[in-house]
């Protein structure tokens, strides 16, 4: 563990932005003809994991690396379409030595989302988001196939959301905040989790507030959840804060990065994430 951290350090010497994520996330829908587009890096460290069983597993120095593209593009006037496309290579080490490793795509995310096209003081915005498993959660074939980490839960859910947002111009600042509705399925993707376990649904919510700094360079403070609706011993809740940057290099170029503590979990790790990004928005 002090070994992945320490690499993980330098990294962030190597590429010096103290770590956002997503900027163009929140209310501000793009119209015909406006894209965002972002490739990224991150990863998640932990001394647990969730097995192909949806259980939380303890006793195991977790590493999770996940490359992503994510994109939003205006189809019209007042809607958007989203997309996020991840592959994940996760490793468990035991104390006993034993290394488990597995990559494949993650849970991607499509979404639409719709402004309404009549003046508001505010920008608001009503999203759907489809997540789908690009992966089989019990996929591996292994007596030892617990051992594994999972990408994730291997369902199919729905989420709705609204979003508002403002700024304070004066003071070069802007926030927004997002509240949303998760839809939990046992719609499994291939053999998906073996037993009787049933997910339930969850809230979901997300604030930031950034200062805006040489009319380029966004400081912001991000928090980010999902809370179960009901206590179970398998439904994940967490709640993760963090700094968040966007430094615009040239024109729609730009760079991102981030780093969220998880500071509450329940049936979920509670480790560190650390990300960066290069994306383009016109």
């Amino acid at each position: 563990m002090p070994r992945r951290l320490s690499l993980l350090i330098a990294f962030s010497f190597v590429f010096p932005l103290l770590l956002a994520n997503n900027a163009s996330a929140g209310p501000w829908s793009k119209d015909l003809g406006q894209v965002y587009l972002k490739v990224g890096q991150d990863f998640f460290w932990a001394d647990s994991f969730r097995d192909s069983s949806g259980q939380l597993v303890a006793g195991a120095n977790y590493l999770g690396s996940t490359t992503s593209i994510y994109a939003e593009v205006g189809l019209s006037k007042g809607f958007q379409l989203q997309a996020y496309l991840p592959y994940m290579v996760g490793q468990n080490s035991f104390d006993d030595g034993g290394r488990f490793s597995r990559g494949s795509g993650g849970d991607a995310v499509f979404g639409i989302q719709f402004k309404p096209i009549w003046p508001l003081p505010f920008p608001l915005a009503l999203r759907l988001e489809v997540k789908v498993p690009f992966y089989d959660v019990g996929g591996v074939e292994s007596p030892l196939a617990e051992q594994f980490p999972a990408p994730g839960d291997g369902q199919l859910d729905f989420s709705y959301w609204i979003s508002l947002g403002g700024s304070i111009d004066s003071l070069n600042i802007y926030l927004f905040a997002e509240l949303g509705y998760i839809q939990r399925t046992e719609v499994f993707i291939g053999n998906g989790i073996e037993g009787d376990i049933t997910f339930r649904d969850s809230v979901g919510f997300r604030t930031q507030a950034s200062y805006i700094l040489f009319d380029r360079l966004h400081l912001g403070v991000l928090v980010n959840g999902v809370m179960s609706a009901a206590s179970d011993e398998s439904t994940k809740s967490y709640v993760s804060l963090g700094p968040v940057i966007y430094c615009r290099l040239w024109r729609g170029l730009a760079v991102e990065a981030s780093f969220f503590p998880v500071v509450y979990a329940k049936n979920s790790a509670q480790g560190m994430s650390a990300g960066f990004g290069l994306s383009y928005s016109q």
